[in-house]
């Protein structure tokens, strides 16, 4: 949903339910909703810059998964 209502901006396009299931965040998460891309966020093992752990910390803290929400995506933390 990020994608074609923030990044390309298009008021034209329509969501639609597959197998009756509507595109939300929810079924999304919850992978109910068939058509879906996961995004993640990777390092390398051996890089050993120390705030690629704060960084991953922070991605997944509330505050983090609040910026992720509020950017279109859907947040890995349900509350």
């Amino acid at each position: 949903m990020y994608y074609s209502s923030q990044m390309f901006k298009n008021n034209q396009i329509k969501y639609i339910a597959i197998d009756g299931v509507l595109p939300t965040a929810e079924t999304v998460r919850n992978k109910t909703y068939p058509f879906t891309v996961p995004v993640y966020a990777v390092t390398l093992k051996s890089n050993k810059n120390e705030n690629v752990e704060k960084l991953i910390q922070w991605i997944l803290s509330e505050e983090g998964q609040k910026l992720v929400e509020e950017t279109g995506y859907v947040p890995v933390n349900k509350e």
